[in-house]
């Protein structure tokens, strides 16, 4: 596969998450919140609590999809290993570390103040450690891009 058909391919998957994403905050996640109070009328305090939590977490993924396609923007250049992606990928792990972080701190406080039920701890803590998951594994690209990207420099330099 060509640079240009992998980076339009790229782009595609993150139109298609930016759309799965806008679809979940708009109409799913209000959906949900009804069938939810509807079904248990006794957490109806918990709806407005979590509605935030989640939106909020929702912001840096869609900054992240911002990132995701100026990276695909350089691989279809045929730019993949250079020191601007490498930065990318270091704001995509810090996106990623800052999500988890929040979303544990958001977890631990609704927790405490009775918003959250035990059983549900153990999915939500799956989450922050996927989120932190991707944060090694963006933070290992970074630096492997970086190591490319200068490895690329000395060879371009070399006659």
């Amino acid at each position: 596969m060509t640079h240009d058909k992998f980076a339009k391919w790229l782009k595609v998957v993150i139109i298609g998450v930016i759309i799965i994403g806008i679809t979940c905050c708009a109409y799913i996640l209000p959906q949900m919140c009804g069938i939810f109070a509807d079904k248990y009328p006794e957490m109806k305090s918990w709806i407005l609590p979590w509605c935030i939590v989640i939106y909020i977490c929702a912001i840096p993924c869609f900054v992240a999809m911002i990132v995701s396609w100026m990276i695909a923007s350089n691989i279809e250049k045929d730019n993949s290993f250079c020191m601007a992606n490498a930065k990318l990928f270091k704001i995509f792990s810090m996106l990623a570390l800052g999500d988890s972080i929040f979303l544990f701190v958001a977890l631990m406080i609704l927790w405490v103040l009775g918003f959250n039920h035990p059983g549900l701890m153990l999915i939500e803590l799956l989450i922050v450690f996927c989120g932190l998951a991707i944060f090694i594994c963006t933070s290992a690209l970074s630096y492997f891009v970086a190591k490319a990207a200068s490895l690329q420099e000395e060879n371009d330099l070399t006659i």
